[in-house]
């Protein structure tokens, strides 16, 4: 769907940085309104206690490096088209593996972990070859040579924002204050999502537009962000309960089902069921 919406004569129709600030909106909003109703008023451990300015400062740096990635994945599905992206994305399961490495040094992956990892990555990467040498000329058509290597340039940078605001979030999770709600820390990072998001999206022109701010915004655009703000929100409790590499693995269990429903109702294109299996 997000390929659909930014599939145009003239670029993207809409400021990146308005749909992501609405993403954002939408995820402080819940994070707020759970914080105030099961934290805050049963007068349980809601964070306020032990808060101080320099670990909310702290939340500013995956704040960031999220805004410069989200903003990041419109531009390049745009430059690259689905088959190229796809295969490119999945170097955020290497660079995710390094970092929770680094930062996490206690919480390092095994050897068997590490060959998981590479074997995960290995597939993936191969099974979206085939897709992309499938669809030579369309990928052409969606991009020329020299884009392909700038949108190729823009995947290598994303996938080190990912692995590392990841990495670094789960860190402020599960060792800043581990007694405080996950929603209370949400409201932080969320809160610096929105601030950056917002100076960004005064920077931002969106290309043959009058630059308002909802300029462009269908109710394709609108989908995109609220299934944007649902996975956000799922995504901080595998954090919290779980960790970045797992967040990675679960995301292979998205190949065979949401591709085919998007190119059905996107691009009427029916996917046979045994190329689903495959």
């Amino acid at each position: 769907m997000l390929t659909a919406s930014t599939k145009t004569a003239t670029g993207l129709p809409y400021k990146t940085t308005s749909a992501i600030m609405c993403q954002e909106v939408i995820k402080f909003a819940f994070a707020a309104i759970y914080w105030y109703n099961f934290d805050y008023k049963k007068q349980k451990n809601d964070g306020l206690q032990n808060f101080n300015i320099k670990e909310f400062l702290m939340y500013s740096v995956p704040g960031l490096t999220y805004a410069l990635q989200n903003s990041i994945v419109y531009f390049a599905i745009a430059i690259l088209g689905p088959p190229t992206f796809q295969v490119f994305s999945n170097l955020k399961i290497i660079t995710t593996a390094v970092l929770f490495r680094f930062i996490l040094p206690n919480r390092g992956l095994t050897i068997i972990q590490w060959l998981a990892v590479v074997l995960l990555f290995t597939a993936m990467v191969i099974s979206k070859i085939s897709v992309f040498s499938q669809s030579g000329e369309e990928a052409g058509a969606w991009a020329s040579k020299q884009e392909l290597i700038f949108g190729c340039g823009l995947l290598v940078v994303n996938s080190t924002l990912s692995a590392f605001s990841g990495v670094f979030n789960e860190w402020l999770i599960k060792k800043i204050d581990p007694e405080a709600p996950l929603q209370f820390k949400n409201m932080q990072l969320y809160f610096f999502g929105c601030v950056l998001n917002f100076f960004g999206n005064i920077l931002q022109d969106a290309p043959g537009t009058d630059s308002g701010f909802f300029t462009g915004f269908s109710p394709v655009v609108w989908i995109i962000i609220l299934n944007n703000a649902a996975l956000g929100i799922s995504v901080a409790y595998i954090m919290k309960y779980a960790n970045n590499v797992v967040k990675c693995f679960t995301g292979a269990g998205q190949c065979p089902v949401p591709p085919s429903i998007t190119s059905f109702f996107c691009y009427s294109i029916n996917i046979p069921y045994l190329h689903m299996l495959n």
